[in-house]
């Protein structure tokens, strides 16, 4: 029972990582409005620091740990190295807030472990070309104390293709299997880490808007969006002990672009005076997420994690 489990959930993890990369992490060209400067985040650093740093919290509790940097390779090629931690996630919750109607497949894998809690690390890096387009990627999933569950790698043809596969463990639960997966990407896609909060966002005025189409490839059969983009106003929030004042910039299903148009907010971000993102709140498939930023010169040691990660996975 246990061997079913595994697979579905791998599986599930799979579409999720899937809908991130995808959905929320690929940006084509702007279709209008005044866009800011999302390729700021691929600059690398003028000298040595830590590691972007964040909390992850789900319905108040902190559930997980995020870090990212980048790095510059001799040949002037660009990594930005990401991981994401959960901990401790009440497996039939996630499930349920996570896939809607479709945790109905999925439901009957989980009857008997209800009460479950499990743990799951995404590791991705991503490689840019020297003009800072995106060559490749490859994502490690590993799920509650099983390394290397699943692994994506995508690679972006010369016709501006991103052909994505998908290979889940064999381990000791049955044969491992392939999937596989295409989109074609318009010619100047921005695209980042997946499930790894955006750590800046330059060049923002209240009343600046802008509009983004974007993929979900789960769930399945869905149709690409418009999303509107605004700097709605400043917002004070408390980040650490300190009371800071940021733009909020929120995400919205445009309306007129799908029979299920929306107005509620699909995401926030909220950007110091400076850029950097403090805060981030995500919401997909009905469950909310917010990743919080740790403050400048933390020294927790879970960023040690991206140097561990480097050496397991990244070594070439």
């Amino acid at each position: 029972m246990f061997g079913r489990i595994f697979n579905g959930l791998v599986i599930v993890f799979w579409m999720i990582t899937m809908t991130w990369l995808l959905a929320e992490k690929v940006i084509p060209p702007m279709l209008g409005g005044d866009p800011p400067d999302y390729q700021s985040v691929l600059e690398p650093p003028k000298h040595e620091q830590l590691p972007d740093a964040w909390k992850l919290r789900w319905k108040d509790r902190t559930v997980g740990f995020a870090a990212s940097r980048v790095e510059v390779r001799p040949s002037g090629e660009l990594d930005r190295l990401t991981f994401v931690e959960f901990e401790d996630l009440p497996l039939d919750a996630i499930l349920s807030e996570m896939l809607g109607p479709v945790v109905a497949i999925v439901k009957p894998l989980i009857q008997s472990n209800r009460g479950l809690d499990i743990n799951m690390l995404v590791a991705t890096r991503m490689t840019f070309d020297a003009n800072r387009r995106l060559s490749r990627f490859d994502t490690n999933i590993d799920l509650s104390g099983f390394q290397d569950s699943l692994r994506l790698e995508g690679t972006v043809t010369d016709d501006g293709k991103l052909d994505i596969v998908a290979q889940l463990s064999s381990g000791n639960f049955g044969a491992g299997q392939t999937f596989k997966h295409s989109v074609q990407l318009p010619p100047e896609a921005l695209v980042e880490g997946s499930l790894s909060p955006r750590p800046e966002l330059k060049g923002l005025y209240i009343g600046q808007k802008w509009t983004i189409p974007v993929f979900r490839s789960f769930p399945p059969n869905s149709p690409v969006q418009i999303l509107q983009a605004e700097v709605e106003q400043h917002d004070i929030i408390l980040w650490g002990t300190d009371e800071v004042e940021t733009k909020l910039v929120v995400y919205r299903t445009e309306a007129g672009s799908g029979v299920h148009a929306t107005r509620e907010p699909i995401s926030r971000e909220w950007v110091r005076h400076d850029g950097a993102v403090l805060r981030q709140q995500v919401r997909f498939s009905g469950l909310e997420l917010t990743f919080e930023r740790e403050p400048e010169g933390s020294t927790d040691s879970r960023i040690e994690k991206l140097d561990e990660l480097q050496r397991r996975l990244w070594s070439n």
